[in-house]
């Protein structure tokens, strides 16, 4: 009865937790997104290698670039350039809502895909908590029904080797 109790409750269960870890997610998709927009900068300074290395084992090459926000206000950051780049190549940069250089904001599919992964583990923590609670009424099930055995055998075991 246990059992079922706690599959029934953790059958309530997963749908709410997984619409929560769901809606996080996406709503801190959406808000990692809010205010980021592309500007196309100047490069004022030759790419060099940076210290940091990709996966690949290669540099990155890095040059200062600066651009102009459509109130007037010149900006100027360090970016990761491609190895063609010179002084004077214009790139087109992605910048955040304080105009500093940012990722490309996250796509459709890569927003879907992150938020599946938390709903996954929200699902695997939420399913973790019954196989524990089923584990530990397992555990004292056993515990009480040998406890249960011993209790009879004590008092059936007296009569029984009499007989033989």
């Amino acid at each position: 009865m246990i059992l079922i109790s706690l599959l029934v409750l953790f059958a309530a269960i997963i749908p709410v937790g997984t619409y929560f870890a769901t809606r996080t997610a996406y709503v801190t998709a959406q808000s990692e997104n809010a205010g980021k927009h592309r500007v196309t900068a100047t490069l004022y300074e030759q790419p060099s290698s940076s210290q940091a290395s990709r996966l690949g084992g290669t540099a990155e090459l890095r040059a200062g670039a600066r651009w102009q926000t459509p109130d007037g206000r010149v900006h100027q950051a360090v970016i990761p350039v491609r190895g063609t780049a010179t002084v004077g190549t214009t790139v087109n940069i992605w910048v955040d809502a304080h105009n500093e250089p940012s990722r490309e904001p996250a796509g459709a599919v890569e927003i879907i895909m992150a938020t599946a992964i938390v709903a996954l583990a929200a699902l695997s923590g939420l399913a973790a908590v019954p196989a524990m609670l089923v584990g530990l009424l397992r555990r004292t099930m056993r515990r009480l029904n040998r406890r249960r055995w011993e209790e009879a055998w004590t008092s059936v075991e007296p009569r029984w080797a009499r007989r033989y």
